[in-house]
């Protein structure tokens, strides 16, 4: 495939003052960046009109938008890239001015979310993906908002109802909706926007917790029917997906399973039953006879079953007693599980999904000091893969070589 396009100057014996940039640009393949963006450019095959700034600089100065604090905004992106001598280095465009415009251009007709997508499991292929959790690999979901540029102020109605009514309202940004940021809503944690879905890797290393799916949806769509987008990203990159009880689905769990071939893990539930045998309150499967809880042995990988055994020696059913029961999993795969949470290791896989709450702290709060001045979902699907693409990024800079 021929490129044309104005490529900016390139020294091979640039020396970068940010560490952090010098490793990311290692990274990254600029001939696969180009590859992926260069079938958008209607003149590729037929060579007319000027030759169009070359892609690689329009998608670098996006990753810096995110990556630094210092750019406050994408109308003054090209000024600081021209100022500083590390910023033009990593976006390849010394001796090519582009400006805001070229930027809303680019992101309008070429850097779309999928093509953003492609772009972050390209990094993901170059990387090795093990844990110490190996051979399982573990993913942990959360959610975070992303506040749309559009005010409660701007908001209408475009009713003639004199009293409060139902109508639907209107906002600048028409795809926004209203949502709330926790599971108990109140006035304060209200917002219009959107919220960013992703799946991290577990590592016990912080710094290797690295984002492997990302998914953006309106702010009142269930995380039932978000999480799906996501399962599509990663299921062959994990075996485990750890979820909060708002995934909490026996029938679409088991077709999760069946489908992607990840186990979506969740606490069970207070409610939870399983078919055959009661349930105590650690949510062990008891003996249908006596009650009692029965010792979880294995699973049976080889037909996905769950092996218990009667641990009451002197049971007045003994001689009638199994004393082994076979529960298979896809019959209650929230309430068992690879290891069911009612077990030492299923306990510790729970427990892992507080470790990253923290990280999507930082992530709300980054969002409401740094709003984005978007509107419209295409725009926040591509927005929420950027900063996913930047927080992988930024991890593997940190990581230890």
């Amino acid at each position: 495939m021929k490129l044309r396009f104005r490529f900016g100057k390139v020294e091979s014996n640039s020396h970068y003052q940010d560490a952090q940039l010098a490793t990311i640009d290692a990274q990254l393949d600029e001939q696969k960046i180009r590859n992926r963006l260069a079938l958008s450019y209607k003149g590729l095959k037929t060579g007319l009109g000027r030759k169009p700034i070359d892609p690689v600089i329009g998608y670098k100065a996006h990753l810096l938008y995110f990556l630094k604090r210092d750019i406050i905004s994408f109308n003054e992106l090209p000024r600081q890239i021209q100022k500083d001598s590390d910023y033009q280095a990593f976006c390849r465009c010394q001796g090519v001015a582009f400006t805001a415009s070229y930027l809303s251009r680019f992101r309008e007709c070429h850097l779309t979310g999928e093509v953003a997508a492609q772009l972050h499991r390209d990094i993901l292929s170059n990387l090795s993906l093990e844990t110490e959790t190996a051979p399982l690999r573990i993913g942990i979901w959360d959610s975070v908002p992303m506040p749309s540029y559009s005010t409660p102020v701007k908001d209408t109605r475009h009713c003639e109802c004199q009293d409060p009514c139902e109508c639907e309202r209107h906002f600048s940004d028409p795809d926004a909706t209203i949502g709330w940021q926790r599971p108990t809503p109140t006035k304060k944690d209200k917002f219009i926007g959107y919220r960013k879905h992703t799946v991290v890797l577990y590592s016990a290393d912080k710094d290797q917790r690295l984002p492997i799916a990302t998914a953006v949806c309106p702010a009142n769509e269930a995380d039932i029917d978000a999480i799906e987008q996501a399962l599509c990203q990663c299921s062959k990159l994990i075996d485990i997906l750890l979820v909060d009880q708002a995934i909490y689905d026996f029938e679409q769990i088991t077709d999760w399973l069946t489908r992607f071939g990840v186990l979506v893990l969740v606490k069970p539930k207070s409610n939870a039953v399983l078919d055959g045998y009661p349930l105590d309150e650690t949510k062990t499967p008891c003996c249908p006879e006596m009650s009692q809880p029965l010792v979880w042995s294995h699973l049976d990988f080889s037909d996905h079953t769950h092996v218990y055994r009667c641990g009451v020696l002197d049971c007045i059913h003994q001689f009638n007693c199994p004393r082994q029961f076979e529960i298979p999993m896809a019959e209650q795969p929230a309430v068992l599980g690879v290891f069911p949470p009612h077990t030492r290791w299923g306990r510790l896989l729970v427990a892992l999904r507080g470790l990253i709450e923290p990280e999507f702290g930082v992530q709300t709060l980054w969002t409401r000091l740094k709003r984005l001045p978007f509107r419209g979902f295409k725009a926040f699907a591509l927005l929420g893969q950027l900063c996913d693409t930047t927080r992988l990024l930024a991890k593997l800079a940190s990581a230890p070589t």
